[in-house]
């Protein structure tokens, strides 16, 4: 993250320039005043999770608050200001810690009690430690972990340790740390779940619910409003040009197409009438065929001719290492 626009003094004092005040004025926004604050105070040590907990902000407050930012040049790219915690390893909390913990915290004990009666036995050690870590380090609530653990048994009806853990680095991701947070996250979840599987069908991924980081970009694509035809249609055109699947390349094309206003496939091959032939593709059998993706069409935008040179030189290390 850019501090550029700061003057740090010490002490007891944060001093801001002018320009910066004058410009988070202007702009109205409370949450990116907020969170400007945060990263002053926090500077270095800033971590995002850490901010959307502290500040009490849902993952699209904060991403809004954060676009408004770099826009105002406060902060060098949104991506910068994103030092996820997930990267770094939770406390490897003792037996006697987490009993502690437990016979001393009424709330946590309302998890595990909660999270007993979910999975149906007594909590083994890497159970009980699964939920401290969502409680104590990814800073959820013990109402969000009840919440999050009634949904898990209502969906799944089994559940299981690491279906908490990853739901919970899930809830944390998407700022959850509140009851009307959770509520409206659930709610929400609940409304896009129809459209959802109707991607998950367009991806070839029909019959499985979404994993985590699945959820994330398929939610992010329902709230920028495509349909299940359009992601069949990225699809399609990454298949073409990049011969493998990855949800990020996926998720820079249908970025490419929000910021052009396209988000149905009669906007989208209007304006790339050639996807309009494509046949459906299947996912590429590497036992098969190492060929590469065309690279010469002369159509690509600038991030995916980066994302393909990036692509092209990484696979031909792997095929020079291989001996090929």
């Amino acid at each position: 993250m850019s501090l550029a626009s700061l003057i740090p003094t010490g002490g007891e004092f944060c001093v801001l320039r002018t320009q910066v005040v004058d410009n988070l004025l202007a702009c109205c926004d409370g949450d990116s005043a907020l969170l400007y604050l945060y990263l002053v105070r926090q500077g270095q040590s800033f971590d995002e999770r850490a901010a959307m907990r502290a500040l009490n902000m849902t993952r699209d407050r904060y991403d809004r608050a954060v676009h408004t930012l770099t826009n105002l040049q406060l902060v060098s790219a949104p991506a910068e200001t994103r030092q996820r915690s997930a990267s770094s390893a939770p406390p490897r909390y003792t037996a006697a810690e987490m009993r502690a913990r437990r016979e001393g915290d009424h709330r946590f004990a309302s998890v595990c009690q909660t999270a007993e009666i979910v999975l149906g036995r007594t909590l083994t050690e890497g159970q009980l430690r699964t939920l401290m870590n969502a409680y104590a380090h990814l800073g959820l609530p013990a109402d969000v972990l009840i919440d999050l653990l009634t949904y898990l048994k209502r969906e799944k009806g089994t559940v299981t340790r690491r279906d908490i853990e990853e739901q919970a680095y899930l809830w944390a991701d998407m700022g959850i740390f509140t009851a009307q947070a959770a509520g409206e996250f659930l709610s929400r979840r609940e409304a896009e779940k129809p459209l959802m599987g109707d991607m998950l069908r367009a991806l070839d991924m029909a019959g499985r619910e979404p994993a985590p980081d699945e959820y994330r970009y398929l939610s992010n694509f329902i709230r920028q409003g495509f349909d299940a035809e359009a992601v069949g249609l990225a699809k399609e055109r990454m298949y073409a040009r990049l011969g493998k699947f990855s949800w990020k390349y996926l998720a820079g094309i249908m970025e490419s197409w929000h910021n052009k206003g396209l988000h149905t496939a009669a906007e989208i091959t209007a304006v790339e009438p050639n996807l309009r032939q494509s046949k459906p593709s299947t996912v590429p059998n590497p036992s098969t065929s190492r060929k590469l993706p065309e690279q010469n069409d002369g159509n690509l935008a600038d991030w995916e001719r980066d994302w393909l040179e990036e692509f092209h030189a990484m696979t031909r290390k792997e095929e020079s290492g291989n001996g090929i």
